[in-house]
Formats: C-alpha cells, structure tokens, sequence
C-alpha cells in the first residue's frame, strides 16, 4: 500500500499549520447569529522543516515561506424548525523556495438539520477539503493535492419516554492529484445504528454499532498492498454537563478491521477519546483531551497505526478583543500489519514506535468589527527507533482578515 493511502485522513502538515487560525475564525463566525458572513485572508507562515527530515539527512532540512490568500462566504439561517448553514472557503497557497508545491485549497462545510418527517431529528452534511498530502516519511517530497468528500444523513427517533433510536449513513472519497498516488483513490461507506438515552437535562448516552467499507478503486492486491478492508466497531458515546461549570464528551469502544486478501495484516483493539472541557472562570477555558485511535499510519511500510495521546488546550479571553490560547501534546504511535509480515526473516524488519510532541501558543486581537488579526507559533519534535526519522519543526503564523 503506497504512502498516501495510509494518510489519507491526514491533512498535510504545511498547509494544515496555515490553515490554523483561518478554522479558529471559521468555528467563531460560525456561532455569530448574522446569517450572512463574507471576506477574505492573508495568512503568512514561516517553516523551519518543511519535509519534515531528521537533521542528519543528507542535505539536511529545508525551511521555506509560505502564504495562503483566501476568500469565504458564510450563511446560518433557521426557518420554523429548519436550519440551513455552510461556509465556503477557496484560497490559493504559495511557497516560496518551492513553488512547484503551489496549490488551490478548498474549505467547504454545508448541511441543513430539523424535525422532518414529524418528530424526527434529520441532519444531513457534506464537507469537501483540497489539501496537500503530507511530506514526513517520503523518501522523494512530490505535490499530491488530496481531495476528500464527504456526505452524511443522521437521525434521531423518539421512542418512549427519554428512549431514542439512532442511525446514520455516510459516503466519502478520496481522490490524489498526483498519478504515483492514485493507487490511493479510495470510495467509502458508513452505515450505523443504536439506541439513544436523553435525560431531562439535555445530556445523553449512545450505544451504537457501525461498520465502514472501504475500497481502493484503482487497486488490485498485490503482496505489498490490499485492495479493500472493512471496519467493524461498538462504543459507547456520551455528551454529559459534569457541572455549571465543566462537561465530558467522549466515546469508547472497540474496532477491528479485516482485509480483503491478506488476514495477516488483520487488527483490533479498544478506541477512545474523551475531553473535559473546565471553565473556571467566564473568561477561561481549559480543554483535556485523551485519546487512544486505530486508523492510518502515515508511514508506506505499515497499514495502520495505534496512537495514544494526551492534549491539554486553555484559551483566556483577556478582554472583548484580546484572547489568548495554547496547547501542549504528547503521545507514542505504535506501527502495525508491515508489508514485510510474513516474508522470510532475513527480509523482515523491526517494528517502528514513535514519541511525539507539539505545543503551541496563540493571541487573536479583533481590532475592529470587520478586521481580525492571528498570531501563531507551533512546535513539534519526532523520536522514532528507525534510523532517519526524528524531527524537530517550528512554524510561526501571521493572519490577517477583513470579514462583514
């Protein structure tokens, strides 16, 4: 399985860090009741390890500049019970040592959700994302712009008393501009379904079951590849008003995947993430999230990767106009189901574990109604057991926006 499979859930990290501040902006406008929003960006960022390279490669690590300009409109509209919404942005990133990597980005949320048919809670979503794939652990840095769309039709159905029934279904795409990667091109299919418990208060508990298909449309197995697998998983999932003042929202679970030719490269295992959000004061807020996920690796060896972390992310709102936010994060990612399992020994290779940490700090200014200004920085450190493939990465941000 090439490279950019594994990540395709994964946003590249040079386009990501400067998308930062432009999704903060996004998620605040979007709670702002004006149901018409529209404007445009600059953000300008500074990489000092674009690739993502351990120091002692030869040639040793690349930093460049890069600017992102971006255009969005924005609407949020409630009629009777319905609710319309989307947010559309389409900017243009531009690298300036390495203009070969220039590309269009998109940025597209719309969906609608009310009391249709009757009483029944109905949310229908599609999201689409143009970014660019991420450079860490490519042996050759190349452009592949990935493509991703997503569609999804929730329901909630009153039972009896405080008993509801859930269900969803969902389709996604992937497509990679690049031809060494269309081997990724992957159409996916969700379906899921449980029972829903809302107390008096809002707060709820899910048990669900879901299964997920998943077939690369350009792909014939071969001994280093797959073509398809299916996911299969059960969790509990909870949103819950721990007091005034704190909240837990979380699910935990078990998942297990099966390939369709190789069940050597078969996985399973418990899932969760559950954050605490604290506000000990109406100013501040402090977000803890931890996590343990089964999903892509990131890596053209492995299928997939054990991740487990802890985020911890206070955000202090200094005055109307000023705020203030960090984060700090620290995890291990444990590799598995090598393309290499199963061949003769003197052709196999060790397992790969990786530690990982970032940490981040951040100050937005509202100088005006119309006119934001974004300032961040971002650290984050790579130690791996295998030979070449530790980094250290520092990227600072600077965005300005205009926006009615």
């Amino acid at each position: 399985m090439n490279l950019s499979s594994k990540k395709f859930a994964r946003y590249g990290l040079a386009s990501f860090l400067s998308a930062v501040p432009l999704v903060l902006t996004l998620t605040a406008q979007a709670e702002d009741p004006t149901p018409l929003r529209y404007g445009a960006g600059m953000t300008f960022q500074r990489d000092s390890n674009l690739f993502r390279l351990d120091s002692e490669t030869p040639g040793g690590v690349q930093s460049d500049n890069i600017t992102n300009g971006y255009a969005y409109l924005g609407f949020d509209t409630t009629l009777s019970r319905q609710r319309l919404y989307g947010n559309f942005n389409f900017g243009k990133t531009q690298f300036s040592r390495f203009s070969q990597l220039d590309y269009d980005k998109q940025d597209i949320k719309a969906g609608w959700d009310g009391d249709f048919p009757g009483q029944i809670r109905t949310g229908l979503t599609w999201t689409r994302t143009a970014q660019l794939a991420n450079f860490a652990d490519l042996t050759v840095p190349r452009r592949n712009v990935i493509t991703r769309d997503a569609v999804r039709l929730d329901l909630d159905v009153p039972v009896v008393a405080n008993w509801h029934i859930v269900a969803a279904g969902a389709a996604n795409q992937a497509r990679n501009s690049n031809t060494l990667d269309r081997g990724s091109d992957l159409d996916g299919r969700t379906v899921e379904g449980g029972i829903r418990y809302v107390t008096p208060y809002g707060n709820r508990l899910d048990v669900v079951g879901q299964q997920t298909n998943v077939d690369y449309i350009e792909r014939t197995a071969t001994p280093f590849s797959d073509s398809a697998y299916r996911e299969r998983s059960a969790s509990l999932r909870a949103m819950w008003a721990v007091s005034g003042a704190s909240r837990l929202e979380g699910n935990v679970g078990y998942l297990e995947r099966r390939n369709e030719n190789f069940s050597n490269r078969d996985f399973s295992g418990p899932n969760f993430r559950v954050a605490w959000t604290w506000e000990p004061a109406g100013s501040t807020v402090v977000a803890v999230t931890a996590y343990r996920t089964m999903g892509s690796a990131g890596d053209n060896e492995f299928d997939a990767a054990v991740t487990k972390a802890l985020r911890i992310a206070p955000v202090w709102d200094v005055t109307g106009k000023l705020s203030l936010n960090a984060q700090v994060e620290a995890g291990q990612r444990r590799y598995i189901g090598s393309i290499f399992e199963g061949l003769p020994m003197e052709i196999e290779t060790p397992g790969r574990e990786d530690d990982f940490q970032s940490w981040g700090l951040g100050l937005r200014y509202a100088a005006l109604r119309w006119l934001l200004i974004d300032i961040g920085y971002r650290g984050e450190r790579r130690d791996s057991n295998r030979y070449l493939r530790d980094y250290d990465d520092h990227t600072g941000t600077v965005t300005v926006q205009i926006g009615f």
